[in-house]
């Protein structure tokens, strides 16, 4: 039907930011190359304190842990936030991304290999005065690119975007867009929010009652049951988290307090031989018991200050400052 309407030349307005883009590229690996920000990225990674920090990932971990449990109520935004993307969104978010970065980082590379060895650059004179550098530079800077530049770096991001996949990269532009609106959801509360403590706190209690319940005649058909038990914790969880709101939020923060407490601080205890193996005491009744213990304390604790309408002290916020900081500005989503 628009076979016979006369068409408008756009390709300006694809070849500017083609163009903006490449040159933007180079300048940025200039700058890299200049001030040797690989390597001192690297070095960063290498440090003592970074490595000493990693080796006590487990004790982070437990620490983290019982934050959550004592005031994890106060950081709703992101715990819900953490939880939604632990749950649903990262693996399948990761796979698109990395599928994407992986064909970015090939072409990159290629065209690093392609591209044509810099110029050394030319001695300057040591008598050359500061007012004519300045001079030089104001004039390096008021020099346009000429057309043939231009059509260049039109050329090298033509070439960088035949060799990606485009359907790749929509792909992993909508599960981005996609988990931005779901989490979207769960922090505007309602239905949404209400699901996603739901499933969150369902997950933790089935965790931990599925090793304390036996069917007996009921073996070959165990995912079954523990679907049926699933199905039944829903049942009440969800009416809780729809009517209770708060204390099932607290719930939900406290068991996950609780777990991360009890795994990571059995594997560290563990770690430094000073207790069992992490898995044999997590299924064994001295495991449930100080899962239990933490979260029943952490529940009353957080509960009590729900109802006083206490937040926490001063210096607790500025203890935790960067999670303040960034529950607030959650909040303003």
């Amino acid at each position: 039907m628009s076979d016979g309407l006369p068409k408008l030349n756009a390709a300006r307005a694809v070849a500017v930011p083609l163009a903006a883009a490449s040159q933007g590229v180079q300048a940025i690996s200039k700058l890299v190359s200049e001030h040797q920000l690989g390597d001192k990225l690297s070095k960063l990674g290498s440090h003592s304190a970074l490595e000493h920090l990693s080796s006590r990932k487990e004790l982070l971990l437990a620490v983290l842990g019982l934050v959550l449990v004592l005031h994890g109520a106060q950081f709703k935004n992101i715990i819900l936030v953490t939880q939604l993307v632990l749950s649903f969104l990262y693996v399948r978010v990761r796979g698109s991304v990395m599928a994407i970065y992986n064909d970015i980082k090939t072409v990159v590379d290629k065209a690093e290999a392609d591209a044509p060895q810099a110029e050394p650059a030319k001695e300057s004179n040591e008598d050359q005065s500061k007012h004519a550098k300045k001079r030089d530079a104001k004039k390096e800077a008021a020099k346009a690119p000429s057309a043939a530049d231009t059509q260049a770096h039109i050329e090298a991001s033509k070439k960088v975007l035949k060799a990606l996949d485009s359907e790749r990269l929509t792909n992993a532009s909508t599960e981005v867009m996609v988990c931005l609106m779901a989490c979207l959801l769960v922090l505007h509360g309602g239905l949404a929010q209400r699901v996603a403590i739901s499933y969150a706190l369902v997950a933790a209690v089935a965790g931990r009652v599925e090793g304390l319940l036996h069917f007996e005649g009921f073996e070959d058909v165990k995912s079954w049951t523990s679907s049926f038990l699933r199905f039944a914790l829903w049942v009440v969880i969800l009416p809780m988290a729809i009517f209770m709101g708060p204390l099932a939020l607290i719930l939900n923060v406290v068991a996950f307090g609780a777990d991360l407490a009890t795994q990571h601080g059995m594997a560290f205890l563990a770690k430094i031989g000073k207790g069992p193996d992490a898995d044999a005491i997590l299924g064994s009744p001295k495991g449930l018991m100080a899962f239990g213990g933490l979260v029943a304390f952490g529940t009353l604790w957080q509960v009590w200050s729900w109802a006083a309408g206490s937040g926490m002290a001063w210096y607790f916020q500025m203890l935790y400052l960067p999670a303040v900081i960034a529950e607030g500005l959650l909040g303003l989503l």
